[in-house]
């Protein structure tokens, strides 16, 4: 992963690194105070959305940092390279927003059904999972006949077979992420000639 390919993608990489070193540091219990500081929970949400929706993709609700290394290796750096900054970041926080929101939306609605504790209004949800599934979403554009179709099939499957088999707002928010991105390929240029993954080389 070059930095002058996705000089984006290796920037969120070091926030990441520096606040999840800041989160072990700090001891469990101060980290999820910090995670609940910057939740897209109900609460928050409704008190300070914008803030929220920026600062809870630069925490992760994980004390470890490798693991999300070749994740950005394999999708998000891929993305930015093939997308260009702005659509990259159009894509991305655009499926982070709604997953949020329909996630929690869905959430709001199992609370006053019963179905879920009140106590979740202040649930802790921070992440990057649903940047990087919409990423994925637009990214599964490059992939080669027949094989975009394919494993675009696939990973709705599984994503929707999640939500049957545990369905909470954070699952119910990976799917409409990867739908949000799936929606944004029109966005995606050159999706022939930059074939997914071979890397993206320039005429």
């Amino acid at each position: 992963m070059k930095p002058t390919g996705a000089p984006l993608t290796v920037a969120w990489l070091i926030v990441l690194f520096v606040t999840t070193r800041q989160q072990r540091s700090a001891g469990r219990r101060e980290s999820r105070r910090l995670q609940h500081n910057h939740s897209t929970n109900l609460r928050r949400l409704r008190n300070e959305p914008s803030r929220v929706l920026v600062t809870s993709l630069l925490w992760l609700d994980d004390r470890r940092w490798w693991p999300y290394v070749p994740v950005f290796a394999t999708i998000v750096a891929p993305a930015e390279r093939r997308l260009h900054w702005w659509r990259w970041l159009l894509v991305g926080f655009a499926a982070h927003t709604i997953g949020t929101y329909v996630g929690q939306s869905y959430l709001g609605v199992s609370i006053r059904r019963g179905k879920a504790p009140r106590r979740l209004v202040d649930a802790r949800d921070v992440g990057v999972s649903y940047f990087v599934l919409g990423l994925a979403g637009t990214l599964s554009g490059y992939l080669r006949r027949p094989w975009r179709f394919r494993c675009q099939a696939a990973a709705v499957g599984a994503l929707a077979g999640n939500v049957a088999l545990r369905p909470t707002f954070t699952e119910v928010g990976h799917l409409t992420a990867f739908f949000v991105g799936l929606a944004a390929t029109g966005l995606a240029p050159d999706r022939d000639a930059f074939a997914y993954p071979a890397p993206p080389v320039r005429r």
